[in-house]
């Protein structure tokens, strides 16, 4: 157990490179795909458009909200300035923002240093962080549950109390 597998090994200099071609692309490609989707959000409001978002299938199936419950809605206020009515969405997905940034930073810091791309994950600073918002989003799921005040409070807005403000 004194060594760890080979692909977390770091590349030795002098050594050509195993990932060759369509690899590079991937980040960029990712970048990409990932800034589509938000332009996607913040132009169709997930409530009033339904046709282009499909349904939860937690919800339809148990009548509760998901851990992810609410976060569509919370990425198009915030992709609107309207950062209020996303935490009301939900509140873990905004106050996890920072830290998946400061994870995209780790990695890109590590991409720069070894001259190649990480694999995703394999920087041991990168897993307490990633801990943290999956702890956060799964407690946030099972509190928003509970069918007392004050929790009730976390539930998800009805679709009518819903207000988009950037209809006329």
């Amino acid at each position: 157990m004194g060594k760890e597998p080979p692909i977390l090994e770091l590349p030795k200099p002098g050594l050509p490179s195993k990932r060759k071609g369509w690899w590079k692309l991937l980040p960029p490609a990712a970048v990409l795909v990932i800034v589509g989707a938000i332009c996607f959000v913040s132009q169709y409001e997930p409530v009033t458009n339904k046709r282009y978002y499909p349904q939860c299938q937690f919800k339809q199936t148990t009548g509760l909200d998901c851990p992810g419950c609410g976060g569509l809605r919370a990425t198009h206020a915030i992709t609107n300035g309207r950062i209020m009515e996303a935490f009301r969405f939900h509140p873990g997905f905004v106050l996890s923002l920072p830290i998946l940034g400061y994870l995209f930073v780790l990695w890109t810091l590590e991409w720069r240093r070894i001259g190649q791309m990480p694999a995703p994950l394999a920087q041991p600073e990168c897993n307490r962080p990633l801990i943290v918002v999956a702890v956060l989003f799964i407690s946030f799921g099972i509190v928003r549950n509970i069918p007392f005040k004050p929790f009730s409070y976390l539930k998800i807005p009805p679709a009518t109390q819903v207000k988009d403000v950037d209809k006329n």
